[in-house]
């Protein structure tokens, strides 16, 4: 009796002892839709929403896989699905951002909104022509003028869409690293390599190689690289600039001293939401090619090649 006695204590004290901890956030089924997405099996996909649906409602992690399932339909040629789930996600974040939700700080309503202006940019596209797009997207971007990463994403759509045949958007020079920063209106006349990148990036850390190995190839041709990355906020800014600096000065060192500019706003013209992003730039400053994605040396080489033209 006095062993049993001695039990129950402990396992009161014990109970009384241990935190009570918070109510945890249901996981976010967005992992498991990208799985299936990627496996080409949208239907589990949509189940895997279902079931989170069931079981935690329509909030912000449900919000974020509709607009994987509406990207994950587009990709996989259903485009009524896409349409619909375009849709639906569209209208679900404006009833939020309408009750006061803030897409400064809810990045699950920032991911679906992008993603259902994209999907239904490329409907757009399917369906009504380039033009009709550009003109959606462009009224996107006088919709909403915050966040600057969301800003970006549309941009990168746009520039999809319209930016390869037109002059190269001049750079708004707000700082620099190492080399004196430039216009590409002083480098009219010189075909110009555009890197936007970021110093947390690691494809963009993937790319450094490559880039010096097509810089050292073609600059005696007349080839100049141009570095474009931003201030993302959060710290100081002379915090910030000296982590770029040491960055750049250890991952790329190979590429040597080219113009390496800070500007918010051309990381949004140039749709920095993605890095590192490629922009090939003519001798008479027309933009060639866009490419918002990481590129072999290959790559690379070919088409810095075509600007020498």
């Amino acid at each position: 009796m006095k062993l049993a006695c001695s039990w129950l204590i402990v396992a009161v004290a014990f109970a009384f002892s241990t935190p009570v901890r918070a109510a945890e956030l249901p996981r976010s089924p967005v992992g498991a839709i990208r799985n299936k997405i990627s496996a080409a099996d949208l239907l589990s996909a949509e189940s895997i929403l279902e079931v989170y649906e069931r079981n935690n409602g329509r909030d912000a992690q449900w919000v974020e896989g509709l607009g994987w399932l509406a990207r994950g339909a587009l990709l996989l040629g259903e485009r009524e699905k896409a349409k619909r789930y375009a849709d639906t996600t569209c209208r679900t974040c404006e009833t939020r951002i309408a009750a006061g939700a803030d897409l400064e700080t809810e990045s699950s309503l920032v991911t679906a909104l992008g993603a259902s202006i994209e999907v239904e940019a490329q409907l757009r596209q399917h369906s009504k022509g380039t033009r009709n797009a550009a003109r959606y997207l462009e009224g996107q971007l006088a919709r909403y003028s915050k966040p600057i990463g969301f800003r970006s994403r549309i941009y990168k759509r746009l520039n999809l869409l319209t930016l390869e045949g037109q002059a190269a958007p001049e750079l708004a020079v707000e700082d620099r690293l190492g080399a004196a920063s430039t216009s590409l209106a002083a480098l009219e006349g010189r075909p110009v390599l555009l890197f936007v990148w970021s110093e947390s990036c690691g494809d963009c850390k993937a790319q450094a190689a490559a880039l010096a190995a097509v810089k050292r190839r073609y600059e005696p041709a007349g080839l100049q690289v141009v570095a474009l990355t931003r201030y993302y906020g959060g710290e100081e800014a002379s915090v910030e600039k000296a982590r770029a600096d040491s960055v750049w000065n250890d991952v790329y060192r190979d590429i040597g001293p080219i113009p390496n500019v800070f500007s918010t706003a051309s990381m949004q013209r140039y749709g920095g939401s993605s890095t590192p992003t490629f922009i090939f730039v003519d001798r008479r400053g027309v933009v060639r090619d866009y490419l918002p994605t990481r590129l072999t040396e290959q790559e690379l080489d070919r088409r810095v090649a075509a600007i020498l033209r």
